[in-house]
């Protein structure tokens, strides 16, 4: 066994999540962003060995170990073994023929993030290492307040420690 962080943004489960608590068994579909190393400092990122299968048809490839199935959109190869360094993803909106991931709920984080605004824009960028953490017994949606967003420190999701069996 072994326990991998997902992130669970919040829009995903605004959407359409369903609600979990510490100790239940979830079944989710989970993807893995080699472009976003942003998302967590290193001490909760996690580093795994994966099998690496290509999808038919299909840009992306299967990441694999047990009972661990990832969606790789974006893969660096298409066979063989390749390690994955981050955290993986909940999606519930594309991904294609990669079995479901069925493991135990271990710990449950909401994760908050300073933000900083491009000046002129609307756009808003995650801060690399601003994130802090509140533990939750169950999964909830938390809307920032309006102090929160003029600080530009807001939460982005629940960071999941999912237990999963591996070969």
């Amino acid at each position: 066994m072994a326990v991998v962080p997902v992130l669970i943004e919040d829009w995903q489960y605004e959407c359409c999540g369903d609600p979990f608590k510490i100790g239940d068994r979830v079944t989710w579909q989970l993807c893995y962003f080699n472009d976003r190393p942003e998302f967590l400092s290193p001490p909760d990122q996690m580093r795994l060995s994966l099998g690496v299968d290509a999808i038919p048809d299909g840009p992306g490839a299967h990441l694999s170990s047990g009972e661990l199935h990832v969606l790789w959109p974006d893969p660096s190869t298409k066979d063989g073994l390749a390690e994955i360094v981050g955290v993986l993803h909940e999606e519930r909106h594309s991904t294609p023929a990669v079995p479901a991931t069925t493991g135990f709920v271990r710990r449950i984080r909401q994760m908050s993030v300073q933000h900083r605004n491009d000046p002129g824009t609307p756009t808003w960028h995650r801060v690399p290492g601003t994130e802090t953490f509140t533990e939750l017994w169950e999964s909830e949606a938390i809307s920032p307040t309006p102090a929160q967003r003029e600080a530009g420190r807001w939460g982005v999701g629940m960071l999941v420690d999912l237990e999963v069996s591996l070969r």
